[in-house]
């Protein structure tokens, strides 16, 4: 190797090993640093617990900002993004509530569509489901939500909850206002007295759900359990009177068809003795006809023979002997004859016994269901234009009656006033609920006038919202005091009264609530 060549090679292995020198430090650094992250345990991120709910609980959506609230008794309970229904497809706004429940539902309109966590809204096709959000309106109409918060709120909810749907701002307001109708406190059940109250008010309701309202007869329970002087029992609100009352009911049930099994088989025991007795008549009768047909041909025997003939004796003997066995037959036959009318009577008395306890089941079944759907929110829905005011408890009517509401030719508006639970610490033997306003601004829509018109080819008329107050509103209404007092039967914290110019819309149907549409 020459001197140049000699040179080149040591410049270039001295750059070598400093770059090695310079690296070796760093690559080290790196990999104790690499060597520490895999070795430091990892710290958890820790979510913060959800608020525990506080129930009533019930939503606001807004279309126009895009995002639902829901509402607890303590005020804002969870928020969160939505993305409703796009150009030709728009969400309907009104007053709704959830009528189903299904965590892998799937679209039944568009191809099966994955619908999950649905509550739906409405039978022609509206719900909350979880979906994607875009960030703007690109749903079908239904109102689609973040995945933790649909499924936050599918456990969440019992299937009876408001959605308030509207363009903007719905906000609850806390409201007061003396045509609001106070629950009634009732005697826990227990006391005969106590009983037949509670009994004349179920009467009361069965007659008011099939019968016209106006001619259901009036139950004055605030009379009879508070003017007692001994009144000391415990006083119930309707919930709670309506939870005793399940409990009654289904133990009156479970007793019923407990007893049914013993009844059944006391019938079908006094039915074969009743048998056995129609067959033990049926044989004396044949003994006795035989017995008579051998007295007979004794007695013929006799006639034929002379008074002096050898036979003779022998021939008043065998009709002295038929004649006894015909009064021995004559005695079985009265004996069964009677054993067969006790046997009857008894058999008559089981079935008698076992219908009644039949009945008693059924009464008992029915008051089971009628005391469970007590349980669910009341809903009033109070119309202008039908002048009616409607009731519907757990989805079902419960009756309907006319009512009073000053210069009906002028709007309303749309009004929820919701029922929550009464203020905590609150001494009141009968505590008041606390009350929540909300005002649409949209106005009502009544869809049998608006396909009137489209009909007759009639320009649709932009309409604007009545600026009424929610006191306004029921300051023009009169409702009945009987009528007042089966609501404050009923009403408890969830439970609610809806004031609108329309009717009862085309939404409203079997096992729904009442459905407002302001669009």
């Amino acid at each position: 190797m020459n001197n140049s060549l000699r040179k080149t090679f040591g410049c270039y292995l001295a750059l070598c090993l400093c770059s090695a020198a310079a690296l070796a430090p760093l690559d080290a650094a790196d990999a104790r640093t690499r060597n520490r992250s895999y070795d430091r345990p990892r710290q958890k991120v820790e979510t913060p617990a959800p608020a525990p709910l506080n129930r009533p609980l019930f939503f606001v959506v807004n279309i126009g900002k895009q995002r639902v609230t829901a509402y607890s008794n303590d005020g804002i309970y969870a928020q969160a993004p939505i993305s409703s229904g796009s150009r030709g497809h728009a969400t309907p706004t009104g007053i709704f509530n959830i009528i189903q429940k299904n965590k892998h539902h799937r679209s039944n309109i568009y191809s099966g569509a994955p619908m999950p966590f649905m509550q739906r809204l409405t039978w022609s096709g509206v719900a909350m489901h979880q979906g994607v959000l875009p960030g703007y309106p690109a749903s079908h109409g239904c109102i689609r939500l973040p995945y933790d918060f649909a499924s936050r709120m599918f456990s969440a909810t019992e299937g009876t909850e408001r959605v308030i749907v509207a363009k903007g701002d719905v906000v609850p307001m806390p409201f007061s206002h003396a045509k609001l109708p106070e629950p009634a406190m009732l005697q826990a059940p227990g006391s005969d007295h106590v009983a037949s109250i509670s009994d004349r008010i179920l009467a009361n309701a069965v007659n008011v759900a099939e019968r016209n309202g106006d001619e259901a007869q009036k139950i004055d329970v605030k009379a009879e359990t508070h003017d007692r002087a001994d009144a000391t029992d415990k006083l119930l609100n309707p919930r709670e009177y309506a939870l005793a009352m399940t409990k009654i009911a289904a133990k009156s049930a479970e007793d019923a068809e407990r007893a049914a099994s013993p009844a059944r088989r006391a019938v079908e025991a006094r039915v074969q003795e009743q048998r056995i007795a129609a067959t033990d008549l049926r044989n004396a009768q044949i003994a006795l006809s035989v017995a008579k047909g051998r007295l007979d041909a004794a007695d013929k025997r006799l006639s034929r023979l002379g008074d002096n003939e050898p036979k003779r004796a022998e021939a008043e003997a065998a009709k002295a002997e038929a004649e006894t066995k015909v009064k021995e037959a004559q005695t079985q036959v009265e004996a069964a004859e009677r054993a067969r009318a006790d046997k009857d009577g008894a058999a008559a008395e089981a079935l008698k016994a076992f219908k009644q306890l039949d009945v008693s089941r059924s009464q008992a079944a029915n008051g089971t269901l009628f005391w469970k759907r007590r349980l669910a929110p009341v809903s009033v829905f109070i119309s202008r234009k039908n002048q009616r005011l409607y009731v519907r408890q757990n989805y079902i009517k419960v009756f309907d009656v006319p009512i009073t509401v000053r210069e009906p030719g002028k709007p309303l508006g749309t009004h929820l006033y919701m029922a929550m639970q009464p203020a905590k610490g609150s001494a009141d033997k009968a505590p008041k609920l606390r009350w929540l306003s909300m005002t649409l601004t949209e106005p009502s829509e009544d869809l049998v006038e608006s396909r009137s018109r489209r009909r007759k080819g009639e320009e649709e008329q932009q309409r604007s919202a009545p600026n009424v107050s929610a006191s306004a509103a029921l300051d023009r209404i009169e409702i009945p005091e009987e009528v007042e007092e089966k609501i404050s039967e009923m009403l408890w914290s969830g439970g609610s009264i809806i004031v609108s110019d329309s009717g009862i819309s085309n939404e409203t149907g079997e096992y729904t609530d009442f459905v407002i549409l302001t669009r």
